[in-house]
């Protein structure tokens, strides 16, 4: 077993580090943004951390109607422009906390007046530091290069935060989802048969829409980071907007698809596409999407909030069973270190 796979197998243990580890500091972050009437929220991130920070961008709005945006770290470090702040909460997801430029983005956001909360597995490291307030994922050392259990705390204090700055709260009792996720991993030998059936794909596109955009994003990258299959994420409404002209006979389409507000849309996707020549390998609860995929995994029926989640547990075992069955050292990517440290 990869040392990755059994790190992704960790994630409920992760999940619940964060939620039982947390409560007092996202409590204070809550009030004192609050108490200065913040209207808006900027992220800062790179990689799996900026996936999850879309997740966070998600909930967020959905549920508490603030505004969030991206910020673009150049901006900063390579155009040398101060961005005024001072009315914004700065949220800095980086998982080591030694990124320069995600630590010369909140330096300067300090200097304007922004609130900033840096969210990192290390409380010790530059980031956890310079920041007003600090979220420790607590996954312990992750001896894989790529992001494993992070991903997964990441969204875990991404929901908390979220949650805790809405006025009103989400439906989904988060303590409730790493007994889900133990369920799940009941099935990971499946899920390795499943690997086993699409070991085939390369250059493909992944759609989801809504919540799970964060998991088509980390799916891409952990795939083309572990596995060396180039990929592309899109909505399945972005993708109606000009990149569906790239599909033509025997194109590989991936779809995220839970029965959801949007479950309509991803039949509707996945009648065009398979009528185009598509061949799709669907991870979905929808039967009308399962009968036109070439290749299913069935997974559980979800509710809001905790799709994400599940969703996320499945797409990372896929990766994980995928690297193993094609040979490549998922615990190492080529060209990869651990710590990327970007200007």
């Amino acid at each position: 077993m990869s040392v990755m796979l059994n790190e992704f197998l960790s994630s409920p243990v992760a999940m619940r580090k964060v939620i039982n580890n947390n409560k007092v500091v996202i409590a204070e972050i809550a009030r004192e943004f609050k108490d200065r009437k913040i209207t808006n929220i900027t992220t800062v991130a790179r990689g799996t951390s900026d996936n999850a920070a879309t997740y966070f961008k998600y909930v967020v709005e959905a549920i508490g109607g603030i505004m969030v945006a991206k910020f673009s770290p150049s901006i900063t470090t390579v155009y040398g422009s101060t961005v005024n702040l001072k009315s914004n909460m700065l949220l800095a997801v980086s998982q080591s906390g030694m990124s320069t430029d995600t630590l010369m983005v909140v330096e300067t956001a300090k200097k304007t007046g922004a609130l900033v909360v840096g969210v990192t597995n290390n409380p010790e490291s530059p980031l956890a530091k310079l920041c007003h307030y600090h979220i420790d994922l607590m996954v312990d050392d992750e001896k894989s290069v790529s992001a494993t259990k992070t991903f997964i705390a990441e969204l875990t204090a991404m929901y908390l935060l979220a949650n805790k700055l809405s006025e009103k709260s989400a439906k989904t009792n988060i303590a409730e989802i790493p007994p889900l996720l133990d369920d799940f991993l009941v099935r990971k030998d499946d899920l390795r048969e499943f690997a086993r059936r699409t070991l085939h794909i390369n250059n493909f596109i992944v759609l989801s829409r809504g919540l799970l955009q964060s998991v088509t994003a980390e799916l891409s990258l952990k795939m083309m980071e572990c596995c060396y299959k180039l990929s592309r994420p899109f909505s399945t409404s972005e993708f109606m907007h000009g990149p569906i002209s790239i599909i033509e006979e025997n194109t590989i389409v991936v779809m995220l698809a839970p029965s959801s507000e949007f479950s309509q849309e991803f039949v509707n996707m996945a009648t065009r596409l398979s009528l185009l020549g598509a061949e799709i390998i669907a991870f979905t609860d929808i039967p009308e999407v399962s009968d036109i995929a070439q290749h299913t995994f069935a997974m559980p029926a979800c509710r809001g909030m905790e799709t994400p989640f599940l969703y996320t547990m499945a797409v990372e075992l896929f990766v994980a069973y995928s690297a193993e069955l094609h040979g490549t050292n998922s615990d190492s990517p080529r060209n990869r270190n651990k710590i990327t440290i970007t200007k």
